[in-house]
């Protein structure tokens, strides 16, 4: 075999020799979402005071998605495909309406999440951190039986996520906190005008993944 066929062989087997294993897996878990309650004075069209609108809180939401882990000694990367399903709660008061007691309202939202993690893995444990997308999906409301109300999500959104790991066999437990660079309820809308919540939501999440 000549030199130069010796080389370009080295320079297709190289890259596949690097990557010392490739791992899929299917996830699976629950996250909770923590961001401060806000209360809001509403204004109608005829610039009156309308309504009363607060977080009463963010509830517990669910995920499950699928990923790879591409292996580089003790490194690795990690893109994963996530489902997510969030649900809120506001606490609203019709003014026009005497002596009405605060009535619920809840919301529910869903997005696909695409996180890229880079991390470092040591015996069972492993160590990571990355950016991940949220590119909104699809919500439900009871917000649209309030005179007024109108939504308008972002197509995508931007955090990241810090975790730590545990693989035991087959089975890998995950905890991991994510924080977003855009605040909570940006998506709300009362007469044309977006409600400015002051907070950025950030989550805990508890993954349960099986690979393959």
């Amino acid at each position: 075999m000549s030199k130069m066929r010796y080389l370009s062989l080295l320079v297709l087997i190289l890259p596949f020799k690097s990557i010392g294993q490739v791992e899929f897996f299917v996830s699976g878990g629950l996250h909770s979402v923590d961001v401060q309650a806000e209360d809001f004075l509403i204004i109608d069209k005829d610039k009156r005071d309308s309504f009363s609108l607060s977080l009463e809180k963010a509830s517990y939401g669910y995920h499950f998605g699928a990923g790879v882990r591409l292996r580089f000694g003790a490194f690795f990367f990690q893109p994963e495909l996530i489902f997510n399903s969030n649900k809120a709660e506001y606490k609203f008061n019709d003014f026009s309406v005497p002596g009405l007691v605060d009535s619920i309202k809840s919301e529910r939202y869903q997005y696909l999440d695409l996180p890229l993690l880079f991390g470092v893995k040591a015996g069972l444990v492993r160590l990571y951190a990355g950016p991940v997308g949220h590119f909104f999906f699809a919500n439900s409301s009871e917000l649209f039986d309030i005179d007024g109300y109108d939504d308008k999500f972002r197509a995508a959104t931007f955090g990241y996520q810090a975790g730590l790991g545990f693989d035991i066999s087959f089975i890998g437990i995950d905890i991991r906190h994510e924080g977003n660079f855009s605040a909570f309820g940006e998506h709300v809308r009362f007469f044309g005008e977006r409600i400015h919540f002051d907070h950025r939501a950030s989550r805990l999440l508890g993954t349960i993944s099986i690979k393959f």
